[in-house]
């Protein structure tokens, strides 16, 4: 029966939370299409016979590694099994969204007895994970691979694990690069720890990402010439996040004009201009550059967008509280750096933006439960049930009045020119 019922609970979450995502997409919501074109149209490059290639969106100009390469090849396996529908896709992510609170689940199982069940719960029903597999984007299998080389790193001690944690990071890299970020994490946790152990940990963790990434960046050598390189993505994303007036401050940023093909043809070349202007903009001008990093790092928690994020209110106060307290805790410890790395990144060099604060989320999540149960511990349990009910209901309040307080927000914010 000991080993029955965990097996039960889990078989009980998984399928509560793929109902729930499953209902969700059902509903047929409209999804903003975002970088979703750009997918699609090498997706079916792919299944063509093209080759890895997007052209239609780039005035008939070739980028061969704009994107990172596990979506479009997931996308072009779920088109070529199921024909060219959205739902297909949806409904598969529904499956990885469902598995991913699992690993929640077992995540909170390693950190503490208690906080698994409490952990995957909260996942199976959180609103911005389960609506976030009905968009055509990166964010589903990059949570998933996320969690899961997280739950293989936090506390395993073999080197399988090991290996099989840094190959998970290294299919996060290959859906979306910045999560290589989870792989400085690891050494960060190693040089305040100052731990053999950890540093050995670090060692085969990179190493298995490595092994992952190395067929990508040979195939980008043999079509760019060029050693080593993920994608061609982060020199525009650094160029256009630091300028004079950054895309993310415009209504209808990140776009790209036909010129700018014209006059650099090269993929290669085109990503190392912009790369040098976003170093030129971040060191000739400091005082600018300080502001829009203040900026970022309000963008990262900006919680109108534009409706109200009762979601993600409702768990910040439990998620602060946890990190407050855990976040030095040895078992803890990989996740905070993790969490303070992202923030780094994002805030000093890329852009702030609730779809990259989602990732972080299920980590979020841990850390909320695990001051939850110690609310219970040391309150009682119905003093931590009027704490919980009262932080929703004051969030619903809030969501209630969303419009007149988003304008009231948007007021101050402007005022002191930070929107």
């Amino acid at each position: 029966m000991k080993s029955f019922t965990p097996s039960l609970l889990r078989w009980g979450l998984f399928l509560i939370a793929l109902s729930a995502r499953v209902v969700y997409v059902l509903q047929g919501y409209e999804v903003p299409p975002q970088d979703t074109l750009d997918y699609d149209e090498i997706a079916l490059n792919l299944l063509r016979g093209d080759g890895f290639v997007a052209r239609e969106n780039w005035f008939g100009f070739e980028l061969r590694s704009w994107r990172a390469p596990f979506y479009p090849f997931f996308l072009a396996l779920v088109y070529g099994v199921f024909g060219y529908r959205h739902l297909a896709v949806q409904l598969v992510q529904c499956v990885v969204g469902a598995l991913t609170c699992l690993w929640v689940q077992k995540l909170g199982d390693r950190l503490g007895p208690r906080l698994g069940l409490l952990s995957g719960a909260v996942a199976a029903f959180y609103g911005p994970l389960v609506a976030v597999c009905s968009e055509v984007m990166t964010e589903t299998w990059f949570i998933f691979w996320l969690v899961l080389g997280a739950w293989a790193l936090v506390r395993e001690k073999g080197v399988g694990g090991w290996l099989g944690g840094g190959a998970a990071i290294g299919m996060a890299g290959l859906t979306r690069p910045v999560g290589l970020v989870f792989l400085a994490a690891l050494v960060l946790v190693a040089l305040v720890k100052r731990s053999r152990h950890l540093w050995m940990r670090a060692f085969w963790a990179g190493l298995a990402a490595g092994v992952v990434l190395f067929p990508w960046t040979v195939r980008n050598y043999q079509v760019h010439g060029v050693w080593p390189i993920l994608s061609t993505h982060s020199g525009f994303i650094l160029a256009r996040s630091n300028g004079a007036n950054p895309d993310w401050r415009q209504a209808a940023g990140w776009g790209i004009e036909r010129q700018v093909f014209e006059q650099t043809p090269s993929e290669i070349e085109r990503d190392r201009i912009w790369f040098g202007q976003g170093l030129s903009s971040i060191l000739n001008h400091p005082q600018r550059y300080a502001r829009w990093v203040l900026e970022r790092f309000l963008r990262f928690w900006y919680f109108f967008r534009p409706e109200y994020h009762v979601w993600f209110m409702t768990l910040l106060p439990f998620f602060v509280g946890g990190f407050y307290r855990f976040w030095k805790t040895e078992d803890f410890l990989l996740l905070s750096g993790f969490i303070g790395i992202s923030l780094a990144v994002f805030s000093f060099f890329l852009y702030g933006a609730a779809r990259f604060r989602l990732p972080l989320e299920p980590f979020f999540i841990v850390f909320a439960a695990s001051w939850i149960w110690f609310l219970i511990d040391y309150k009682g349990l119905w003093s931590t049930c009027l704490w919980v009910g009262g932080v929703a209901g004051v969030n619903l309040l809030v969501y209630w009045q969303d419009v007149v307080l988003r304008a009231m927000l948007l007021d101050f914010l402007h005022a002191f020119q930070l929107k």
